[in-house]
């Protein structure tokens, strides 16, 4: 679509060289007008451009400036006339036809967005609700304001990538797979009726922190899952699936595209990672934790837990190092709250420390 403003500038740039050749780096002001009676742009350059001519021991007015500039204004197609006001003021009041045929082309054709010089891969990390847990008006923010995003980068001409990095992995699943195998033993061959996930969750870690046999089975079933037993994947796909589902309607009212590229899709590609950090030295030990400092921060990323696990904080640089060199992104966009800024900012940080690559292409 064409640009008014970019047009007017190019027009009163160029009035501007042919009136005052001499004068370099010239002051180009073109801004849409305050008050409509007194034309639809203004062209403001006349009153720096004297106090320029004033600092090189030239004296002129700025209302000789404007009228100059508008004696040497090219023919166009956009200005019906001009006015001086004030000191120096460019009033512009654009043609009829002019502003008919914008219109016009703007009723059949729609908002047009601006040619890209080079599109780009941009990947949007939003929502990222929590497994077995209700989305919380916070998901719900940034389901919104990251859709829009998508939205717009989208219209632009860019590729995006529409990513929800859901809580799929973890501790937690160990609680609930074995809730899962007392409450439905036979879980395998028919679908347990789970109506209310939330309830079961909280049913689970309940039993979780006051029963130590049922704690210690629980992190047995964390094991299995990470060692992905065959019983123990289904068992987390039903969990996830009752998820997904509940979830999936708030999207489909909302009008949600998404792709879901949860904790677990990163499993595999954390152990290169770690030792990616650990054959560039930056790793510490801190009572049996691996531990990573982001250059002059004092709070740590843990990468491996005392036990040998990953953590959220593995996942994260895993998913990070996945979009930048497996998805090409020269973008990543994350739509989270205040409170995750500090851990957004530790993170950019420590990746730049690993790879000199990642600048530009990491935002929160």
């Amino acid at each position: 679509m064409l640009n008014i403003n970019q047009c007017l500038q190019q027009i009163f740039g160029e009035a501007i060289s042919t009136a005052y050749p001499g004068l370099e780096n010239a002051p180009l002001t073109v801004t849409l007008n305050q008050q409509a009676k007194f034309g639809d742009y203004q062209c403001n350059s006349a009153m720096p451009m004297a106090q320029m001519m004033k600092a090189k021991g030239q004296k002129v007015s700025p209302r000789e400036i404007a009228e100059k500039i508008v004696q040497n204004i090219p023919n166009n197609e956009l200005i019906e006339r001009t006015e001086i006001a004030g000191p120096g003021f460019i009033n512009v009041h654009l043609k009829r036809m002019f502003v008919s045929k914008l219109l016009s082309n703007l009723l059949v054709n729609g908002v047009q967005p601006p040619s890209l010089k080079k599109k780009k891969k941009v990947v949007v990390d939003f929502s990222s609700p929590n497994i077995a847990k209700e989305m919380h008006v916070g998901h719900l923010r940034s389901t919104i304001i990251g859709d829009s995003m998508c939205r717009l980068f989208e219209f632009l001409g860019n590729e995006v990538l529409r990513l929800n990095h859901v809580g799929d992995w973890g501790t937690q699943f160990g609680m609930l797979i074995a809730h899962l195998q007392d409450k439905f033993p036979n879980y395998l061959s028919v679908s347990p009726p789970i109506g209310d996930l939330q309830a079961f969750y909280k049913a689970s870690k309940k039993r979780f922190d006051e029963d130590e046999e049922f704690k210690k089975r629980a992190y047995q079933c964390v094991v299995k899952l990470q060692s992905k037993e065959p019983d123990f994947i289904k068992a987390w796909n039903l969990i996830c699936d009752v998820s997904r589902n509940e979830f999936q309607k708030v999207y489909n009212c909302l009008d949600i595209r998404i792709e879901e590229r949860g904790e677990s899709y990163y499993q595999d590609m954390m152990t290169v990672v770690v030792k990616e950090f650990e054959e560039k030295g930056l790793v510490q030990l801190d009572e049996g934790r691996k531990i990573v400092f982001a250059p002059g921060q004092s709070i740590p990323l843990t990468i491996v837990k005392s036990d040998g696990g990953y953590t959220y904080d593995t996942s994260d640089l895993a998913a990070i190092k996945n979009r930048l060199f497996d998805e090409k992104a020269d973008i990543i966009i994350y739509v989270t709250d205040s409170g995750q800024v500090t851990f957004l900012f530790i993170l950019r940080i420590i990746c730049i420390d690993v790879d000199d690559q990642i600048t530009k292409c990491f935002q929160c």
